[in-house]
């Protein structure tokens, strides 16, 4: 597959994974813990969101590199796959706080719920794209 568009999707990926990463860490991130145990859940969220992000930009930046169809087929699914795992940890797999107006609610689980879907979508049309061309042939 001669595709000069190829390394556009990788620098994409590459891009909402650094600003899922950077974002948990300032803007996106929860509140001050408050010391309650209602508050510790969210902290928990935004670092399992932390780290699915670093792996998913682990993946991105390996799937630039990569030149294998086959490899960069299984790289796009694997990054799909943690974007959905993204946009669903906070708030649904991992539970945030009672107060319905705190930071995690309002900044954090949006924020996580839009890099995870455009994450997922990105890579799983590049993986579909990949795989019409491989019936193709």
């Amino acid at each position: 597959m001669n595709d000069k568009a190829r390394p556009i999707v990788g620098i994409i990926l590459t891009a909402m994974c650094a600003l899922l990463v950077v974002g948990i860490l300032t803007f996106a991130g929860p509140c001050a813990a408050s010391g309650d145990a209602s508050a510790e859940t969210c902290h928990g969220a935004s670092r399992a969101a932390l780290g699915a992000g670093v792996v998913a930009l682990i993946l991105s930046i390996v799937r630039i590199f990569e030149r294998d169809e086959g490899e960069r087929r299984g790289l796009d699914l694997g990054i799909a796959l943690v974007g959905v795992l993204v946009a669903v940890l906070p708030g649904v797999l991992i539970g945030l706080c009672a107060a319905q107006t705190a930071r995690c609610h309002a900044v954090m689980q949006p924020f996580c719920l839009g890099v995870g879907i455009v994450l997922a979508l990105v890579a799983a049309g590049d993986l579909v794209k990949r795989l019409l061309s491989l019936r193709k042939r």
